[in-house]
Formats: C-alpha cells, sequence, structure tokens
C-alpha cells in the first residue's frame, strides 16, 4: 500500500510539473533608459540644452581651441625643423595648454549634457515605472528583463516603443 502511494505521488507530482512546463511563459524586454531619452520630454530638453547661450559658447571655444590647437600642430611640423630646441619645447607647452583648455571645456558640455540627462532621468523615472506595470498588467507577462540582458528579443516582445508612446502621451 506504502509503495502504491509513492508512485502515486510521483506520477500525480510528474503530470503537474508537465502541465506547468507546457503553460507558456509570457517574456518581454525594455529598455527604460532609452525610452526615456526617446521621449518628446527628453528630446526637447536635451535640443535646449544645445541651443542655450551658455551651451553654444562653450562649444564655439571647444571649436575654438581645436583650431588653434590645429594651427599650432601644423606650425610646428611645417618650420620645427629650423627652430631651436627651446623654440621647439615652447610650442609643444603652447599645444599642451590648449588640448588642456580643450579637455577642460568639452568636460564642462558632458557635464552639461550629463546633468540634463540626470534631471530627465530623476523627473520621468516614476512615470516610466508606472506605464512599465500597466503594459505588464494589460498583457499579463510573467516576465519582463532588461533588453540588454537578452541576446535576442523580437520587435513584439520589446516594451521600450510603447514605453515611450504612454509617456509621451502622460504629459
Amino acid at each position: 500500500m506504502f509503495k502504491f502511494v509513492k508512485v502515486s505521488a510521483i506520477l500525480l507530482a510528474g503530470l503537474l510539473f508537465a502541465g506547468a512546463a507546457s503553460a507558456q511563459t509570457k517574456v518581454a524586454v525594455v529598455n527604460i533608459q532609452a525610452a526615456i531619452m526617446s521621449t518628446e520630454k527628453a528630446t526637447s530638453k536635451i535640443n535646449a540644452l544645445k541651443t542655450s547661450s551658455e551651451y553654444s559658447q562653450l562649444q564655439n571655444g571647444a571649436e575654438s581651441i581645436r583650431a588653434e590647437m590645429q594651427k599650432l600642430a601644423e606650425d610646428a611640423q611645417k618650420n620645427g625643423v629650423t627652430w631651436s630646441e627651446e623654440k621647439k619645447a615652447e610650442q609643444q607647452r603652447k599645444i599642451n595648454f590648449k588640448r588642456s583648455d580643450f579637455e577642460t571645456t568639452v568636460k564642462k558640455l558632458r557635464a552639461m549634457e550629463g546633468q540634463a540627462v540626470q534631471d530627465l532621468q530623476k523627473e520621468l523615472l516614476p512615470k516610466a515605472k508606472t506605464a512599465l506595470e500597466e503594459v505588464i498588467k494589460e498583457q499579463k507577462l510573467d516576465l519582463v528583463l532588461d533588453a540588454s540582458a537578452a541576446v535576442y528579443a523580437g520587435k513584439s516582445a520589446n516594451l521600450t516603443e510603447e514605453l515611450v508612446k504612454r509617456l509621451n502621451a502622460s504629459k
């Protein structure tokens, strides 16, 4: 009798697992950061930053410094063979100073861009999470992965575009 109960329990467990295995798990992927940065609000804010006077001045300054560096380097290449060691060292020092100024200016530009992105993330991330939860419930999804974790996901399994649409509509 005990053997019969044991065998019956094993068979029942097998049937339950077979049923669970045949149930299809609904999986999707999403890139929340890409969705946030693809919204109309993000595009507008980034465009506003890039057309702001402070950003434009820094960008123009960087281009100006780059042109000066290039001119100094071309001058050194063209005339360097006739220069004394002191003149060569002076020219190299000027180029190094310009390079340092250029790098500093570019860092300021990247910091401004980074701050704008951070502000957007802070503002839109809660809305994105809420919208994503709605999509998950509506589509009755069992598992949602970050798109970067997936080796492959078909277009229908990617929720990023749907998330962008909902974020744009939620203004």
